[in-house]
């Protein structure tokens, strides 16, 4: 029996980008029929991402990877047999690796070719998910937003809705001056056009991995990107009052997300990027309330502080 290979897809992008709102849409596309292995991959202990996606309707399993960057050395040698274990115990059609937002996947060939996966996977696509209203503070701040734009087949940038058309053409530029050969879609909520979803949708296992674009010794494993992460996990919930006082405290973290449990028996998902805060109801039940917070400057114990009994 001829094992079959599996079409694997990368999505990629900076903190708060879209990368989740893409991978759920793309669920969404594919439906029932088509049977999706997921591996979330977070730089922090806890996976937010993962309960979030328990939302979507789909025919799916998920590979949790937490604690770093599946493309570093703190995870690759963890990652690799983890992959392979996971695609002969599910049997995907497809799997999608979402990378977390500090990560520089230009060694993603190195998965792919790695004994244990060699004959089981091919890279068929990359994506790259960038906010347009926040390109320009990101790319500048952390030289792994430069790496995702690189090795993507296709950038999609997102959250144009927030910007003019002007400035959003402007971030194509520069993006195509990182990687003139990928192809932009501009994007409200992370959402393909046809031609990309035909690609996921109608890509077979006869496709090839242009593996000459890409140089294993060029792009090494690198060292993560050193980014305060502050967790934080209670049983306590929060009143509706101390909601605000919330906002205001992690209004100086580059990203924040999470569950919170609400005083009134409801419960809220916390998304945070940089100044742009919301929190929309859950419809599942949690345990207890998880928020993770990157960047410095966050004072973890006065926000423990508004979780009450």
């Amino acid at each position: 029996m001829i094992n079959k290979i599996i079409p694997l897809y990368l999505i990629s992008g900076f903190l708060g980008s879209g990368k989740s709102t893409l991978l759920r849409n793309i669920i969404e596309e594919l439906g029932n029929d088509v049977r999706i292995g997921i591996v979330q991959n977070e730089f922090s202990s806890i996976n937010i991402d993962a309960g979030i996606l328990a939302e979507t309707n789909g025919n799916y399993s998920v590979l949790e990877m937490n604690n770093g960057s599946v493309f570093c050395l703190c995870l690759m040698s963890n990652f690799i047999p983890a992959l392979s274990g996971f695609i002969d115990s599910y049997r995907p059609d497809k799997i999608f690796i979402e990378a977390t937002g500090l990560a520089d996947p230009l060694a993603i060939i190195q998965v792919v070719n790695s004994p244990k996966l060699i004959d089981k996977v091919k890279f068929v696509r990359a994506y790259t998910v960038v906010d347009a209203s926040l390109f320009d503070r990101q790319i500048n701040m952390i030289k792994a937003v430069s790496g995702q734009i690189r090795v993507a087949d296709t950038v999609i940038i997102n959250k144009c809705d927030k910007q003019s058309q002007s400035l959003a053409e402007e971030v194509g530029f520069k993006v195509k001056e990182i990687n003139p050969f990928c192809n932009i879609l501009f994007s409200q909520y992370a959402k393909l056009n046809r031609e990309e979803s035909d690609i996921i949708k109608h890509e077979d296992s006869t496709a090839q991995i242009l593996t000459n674009n890409y140089n294993i010794d060029t792009y090494p494993l690198s060292s993560p990107p050193y980014i305060k992460v502050n967790t934080i996990i209670t049983s306590k919930k929060i009143s509706s009052e101390n909601l605000k006082n919330l906002t205001d405290l992690i209004a100086p973290a580059l990203r924040a997300k999470g569950f919170l449990k609400i005083q009134d028996g409801t419960v809220k998902v916390l998304q945070a990027v940089c100044d742009e805060i919301s929190l929309k109801d859950y419809k599942l039940p949690v345990s207890r309330s998880e928020i993770v917070i990157f960047g410095e400057g966050i004072n973890v114990s006065l926000i423990e502080n508004l979780f009450d009994k």
